[in-house]
């Protein structure tokens, strides 16, 4: 019975990705003509740099809360629990990681907060690196958002361990999940941050090379492209009901870099960045799913 739940879960994350695609398949075809064979190399890679530092921050939580996972068992947990997101809701990642993490010792307990801890970071991280982005890039940022500097500092202290632990614990209650004294260790968080922080530079990466080859140019362009990028997917993470942030975070890339871009370079970007990132995604996902594969083999566990 559990394992039908699980497979009915993955076909649904996979059916919906796989909707997502086809609903952006005619746009996705017209900008991607558009781009140079190196363009995309750089975007692919970019976006696979992103995608390992988000693991490698997922990771870290984990031993932040006392379990350290090797990076095989990391991936194969992250990667394939990853495909929750494109079922709308926005925990179906956290549920999908705490069963997988099961095989390899992991307690459901323990991922859950782990996950939402991840989580957490990811946000304020995205926050921080969005402020800092705009307040650099945009045409007189630091006069019309001097104001985001008291949001960055208040994202700043819920990353201290103590009360990152609190916020978790307020999650846990609100899921109505069991309750958990969480401890986090300060080195492993400092380490999750980090590697969070090198995710939404990889996202910049990719997002401001995407928008130079549809016209974007000057010295502006990477801080803004970045802190709109980071912007973007929290706000679309915000949306729950849209898979993917789907449509939430287009609206706010037009909005940022409507001023650099153009309204079509933005939407190109959002398009672009989408599909790059269900390509990684996928391409992930499998090798997790291999990895698991492997793990089951070995350990002769079902």
């Amino acid at each position: 019975m559990v394992t039908a739940v699980k497979w009915s879960a993955a076909a649904l994350a996979v059916a919906l990705l796989v909707v997502g695609v086809v609903q952006q398949w005619d746009a996705i075809v017209r900008d991607f003509a558009r781009l140079s064979v190196g363009t995309v190399v750089v975007g692919v890679l970019a976006t696979l740099v992103a995608l390992v530092a988000n693991m490698a921050s997922w990771r870290a939580m984990t031993a932040a809360t006392g379990t350290r996972l090797p990076i095989a068992a990391a991936s194969s947990v992250f990667f394939v629990g990853q495909l929750g997101k494109y079922v709308p809701g926005g925990v179906w990642s956290i549920a999908a990681q705490a069963e997988l993490g099961r095989a390899h010792g992991l307690a459901r307990t323990t991922s859950a907060a782990a996950s939402l801890a991840s989580m957490l970071v990811s946000m304020v991280t995205a926050a921080l690196v969005g402020i800092i982005g705009l307040l650099v890039g945009a045409p007189d940022g630091l006069a019309t958002f001097w104001w985001l500097a008291l949001v960055a500092a208040l994202g700043l202290v819920t990353l201290v361990p103590p009360v990152l632990a609190r916020l978790i614990a307020l999650a846990m209650r609100l899921l109505r999940r069991p309750r958990q004294v969480v401890t986090l260790s300060w080195g492993a968080t400092t380490a999750s941050i980090a590697w969070s922080a090198a995710m939404w530079l990889a996202y910049g990466v990719q997002a401001t090379t995407v928008l130079r080859a549809f016209g974007a140019d000057g010295p502006a362009v990477p801080p803004l492209a970045t802190g709109a990028y980071a912007v973007a997917w929290l706000v679309g993470f915000l949306v729950v009901v849209a898979p993917a942030g789907l449509g939430a975070r287009e609206g706010v890339l037009v909005l940022f870099l409507g001023p650099v871009a153009g309204v079509s370079g933005a939407l190109a970007l959002a398009v672009v960045s989408r599909a790059l990132m269900t390509f990684g995604d996928v391409l992930l996902a499998a090798v997790g799913a291999a990895l698991a594969v492997r793990h089951r083999r070995r350990t002769g566990s079902a």
